[in-house]
């Protein structure tokens, strides 16, 4: 956490009229030097009331008195900016934001009178989010551990997926899963799924971390119909995502990376329902050249540079998605609403199935006891849940468990136990037959329920259409 000066920078410019009058002191060798200290501590206090017999000493009068107005200064502002902190933590829901001044100026105009600069030092508050590098945050982390014990962390990462932290109060976000999540929710595919009989083709171009998070959230998002026939096609170095998830293969929809070039494929593009230019290198050349070889009217990019995409001839074939911007945004951040759904669902399954009781603090008990990935679990479960209500809004079905024909909450049932079985695929999870009662292995990363709908007992099926009933009670 670094400010514009270093504590040194600011001790060497504070001393700097000192040593000025020392020098000047010495060249005239005017008086001793205890008597040339004395005389030069005055001048910081405005008490030298001597001519000065040079130039050097002449400008330690003057800038001695303007270091301590400085000071004095500098001195106010931060009392007063601990007085403002003490008074927004006392009032409540505060959140504390590190990192650099232009991301940190953006979060903090959205929380308003929420939101505290903590700048270089700690400060108390109900949250935090940490926007430095990954090393500073970290390191902010470990300091204060035990004082952030009984608070939300927010900490910006790239290296490590969210589900791999311990911790229950921190929670790792990266801007590319955040936009990659917001995209699938803001441009949702059911539309064009329902008219084309759910067979769709969908087109990257370019791939890397943002491709790898568009295509994971777009697996758990685009979940429309049980026999549908989605296709991703991506044209962009998937060697590495490939090695890595070895189950992809276990998911219903199909996925190809292509490895001749982008060009080489046009038809492709000129069918495909949706084009992505994920690419952020060399942009704007990019979507040029897409626009005159392809006929594609449906291409939304990731915009590296919205203003300069806009100058593009045919702008209008283009929907610019900032992606940047968009990933800022505290709410998205935070995940408030994302991470009470996520908690109403676990708190459901302990009431039915671990005799729990149902309240706010049981609510936060219960949570504390998931391991990772099965929070995670329930939060994927949870975000689905804005697409789920596109959905019953575009099938003018009510979004409440009880006025839900039987047909549309068994849809909704096998649908959501896709997205449970595809959370796992991508986690690296196997299918594999129940040991002594025992239905899943987390060492193993196995489960017996990882099969189709159709071949569930009534009891697994039992607890999708619960999870169901649970997210339609809690919007």
């Amino acid at each position: 956490m670094h400010n514009h000066l270093s504590k040194t920078q600011k001790l060497i410019l504070s001393c700097l009229p000192l040593l000025s009058g020392l020098a000047g002191f010495a060249m005239a060798s005017a008086m001793s030097f205890p008597d040339s200290l004395f005389a030069c501590i005055c001048m910081y206090t405005l008490n030298y009331q001597d001519t000065p017999p040079n130039l050097l000493v002449e400008l330690a009068r003057w800038t001695a008195p303007m270091v301590t107005a400085s000071s004095l200064l500098l001195a106010f502002t931060a009392a007063h900016d601990r007085l403002a902190n003490a008074l927004c933590y006392r009032r409540g829901h505060c959140t504390a934001v590190y990192g650099p001044e232009q991301e940190k100026e953006v979060l903090l105009s959205q929380l308003g009178r929420n939101g505290i600069d903590g700048k270089e030092r700690f400060v108390r508050a109900q949250k935090y989010i940490l926007l430095n590098n990954e090393a500073d945050n970290f390191s902010f982390y470990r300091s204060n551990r035990q004082a952030l014990a009984q608070s939300d962390v927010y900490l910006q990462c790239h290296s490590l997926p969210a589900q791999s932290v311990s911790a229950p109060n921190l929670h790792l976000f990266c801007p590319e899963e955040t936009a990659a999540r917001l995209f699938w929710k803001e441009f949702c595919l059911y539309p064009a799924s329902v008219s084309c009989g759910h067979r769709l083709n969908i087109v990257f171009l370019g791939f890397g971390q943002l491709g790898e998070e568009l295509l994971r959230f777009g697996l758990q998002h685009n979940l429309f119909h049980p026999q549908q026939q989605l296709h991703y096609h991506i044209f962009g170095d998937g060697a590495a995502f490939c090695a890595l998830h070895t189950e992809l293969s276990s998911i219903e929809d199909s996925i190809t990376f292509h490895k001749e070039p982008w060009y080489a494929q046009l038809s492709l593009f000129n069918e495909a329902h949706m084009v992505v230019v994920v690419a952020q290198n060399d942009q704007l050349a990019l979507c040029r050249s897409l626009l005159f070889a392809a006929r594609c009217s449906n291409v939304h990019v990731f915009a590296d540079n919205p203003d300069a995409l806009a100058l593009l001839e045919h702008p209008h074939r283009l929907t610019i998605f900032d992606w940047k911007k968009a990933s800022c945004d505290i709410s998205c951040i935070s995940g408030d609403l994302l991470f009470w759904r996520a908690k109403q669902i676990n708190l459901r399954y302990a009431v039915l199935y671990g005799g729990a009781q149902e309240s706010d603090k049981v609510c936060e008990a219960e949570w504390m006891k998931l391991d990772a990935f099965t929070r995670y679990s329930n939060i994927s479960a949870a975000d689905y849940h804005d697409v789920r209500l596109a959905m019953l809004s575009a099938m003018n079905q009510p979004a409440d468990a009880q006025g839900l024909s039987p047909d549309c909450l068994e849809l909704l049932s096998q649908l959501e136990h896709m997205r449970w079985c595809r959370y796992h695929y991508l986690n690296n999870w196997s299918y594999a037959e129940a040991e002594d009662g025992v239905r899943k292995n987390k060492d193993r990363r196995v489960h017996a329920d990882l099969i189709p709908w159709e071949n569930l007992d009534n009891n697994a099926k039992e607890k999708d259409r619960e999870n169901i009933r649970v997210l339609l009670s809690v919007k």
